[in-house]
């Protein structure tokens, strides 16, 4: 088998593509794990312009990389999450309730 230059950048790109997804699976913060995701779908993406599929890499670039991630993250942002230091904000609304609850 000839290595040509086509086929070592698919390999390469295969194996960034496969490392991103298992950062996906190891990171422990979820956006982290987001961007991985992202970055995981780009490397799909390329992967479809090695095998002369461009329909697939714009769908895969538009839908996944585009809409997907970015609903994720509006996902993950709006949802309230736990600080493990708490915030101001949060501080603020204890001192509230405290003061409320001792009249």
């Amino acid at each position: 088998m000839v290595l040509t230059g086509t086929l070592l950048f698919f390999l390469i790109f295969g194996a960034l593509t496969i490392g991103c997804a298992a950062m996906v699976i190891i990171s422990k913060d979820i956006v982290r794990s987001v961007v991985w995701l992202a970055a995981t779908f780009l490397g799909v993406a390329i992967l479809y312009v090695f095998l002369n599929s461009e329909y697939l890499f714009l769908i895969q670039i538009l839908v996944y990389v585009g809409a997907i991630n970015v609903l994720i993250l509006f996902g993950i942002m709006l949802t309230k999450r736990r600080m493990v230091g708490g915030d101001a904000c949060e501080e603020y609304e204890q001192n509230i309730i405290k003061r409320r609850r001792s009249k």
